[in-house]
């Protein structure tokens, strides 16, 4: 049996028949900073749709900046992956949020705020994450190829009742200095569609100055339904086709480049 030694303690792996799935949750959201640093992690029961069905997450996690955030499907190893898995994370990956999964994620913590809750709806879809307790070579090969995450979170815990975690798996954070990326809209071309809405501090109808390649220029943001744009006013200032980043300096100054 697997056991680890810490501070004159043994702590020996917790089988996955061990604790329910809702103790698994429970230990995962008191660890928070374990699984993603600046970030809240809060219960996510809400059924969602997509073109491949309903499904129901487990949680989910948001950056304390509202850049990005994930649905978080926590599974045990024992579960069905193509039976079980996969067809949720499909509905995850393609879901339809709104403001009505603002609404019920502001509700599950105080230090949630409502508005920029929303704004992040406007913006990409969330990343998905699954959280399973043991390691398999077949989950993480599969989950690849949908582009989805994989933490393998395992539990120790001693004759004390302590606990200690064997983390494999991270996330990917943005670059600390992007507030957003952007892409050119498919449809309207003066538009660039912004991936994080929350993270900008100006808002719909305001005009802001963004440096390109030294350049001053104006940009406009504009919302419509559920999406996120700015627009130049004037002629574009960037090259179409490309993704780009927007920075804002240490001075408070905002410029466009072109994304990594």
């Amino acid at each position: 049996m697997p056991k680890l030694r810490y501070r004159n303690e043994w702590f020996y792996e917790l089988a996955p028949t061990a604790l329910y799935e809702s103790e698994f949750e429970d230990i995962l959201i008191q660890n928070a900073d374990i699984i993603c640093s600046s970030s809240i992690i809060v219960p996510f029961k809400m059924t969602v749709s997509s073109n491949d069905g309903s499904a129901r997450a487990d949680l989910a996690i948001i950056s304390e900046d509202y850049r990005d955030w994930y649905v978080v499907e926590v599974e045990l190893i024992k579960h069905s992956l193509h039976g079980h898995v996969i067809p949720q994370i499909r509905v995850f990956r393609d879901a339809s949020y709104g403001q009505e999964v603002a609404e019920y994620l502001a509700t599950k913590n105080s230090k949630l705020d409502l508005e920029k809750l929303a704004d992040m709806m406007r913006g990409q879809q969330p990343r998905v994450l699954v959280i399973v307790d043991k390691t398999d070579p077949e989950w993480e090969r599969e989950l690849r190829r949908y582009d989805v995450f994989l933490i393998v979170f395992e539990i120790y815990r001693s004759d004390r009742n302590h606990y200690m975690f064997r983390i494999d798996g991270d996330l990917s954070p943005l670059a600390l200095d992007v507030l957003t990326y952007c892409e050119f809209d498919a449809v309207v071309p003066r538009f660039l569609v912004v991936s994080s809405p929350a993270a900008l501090d100006f808002s719909a109808g305001k005009r802001v100055k963004i440096f390109v390649e030294g350049q001053v220029t104006e940009w406009e943001r504009i919302d419509i339904a559920d999406q996120c744009y700015l627009t130049p006013v004037g002629r574009m200032p960037i090259e179409p086709g490309r993704k780009y980043a927007l920075v804002k300096t240490g001075d408070g100054e905002y410029l466009i480049r072109a994304a990594q």
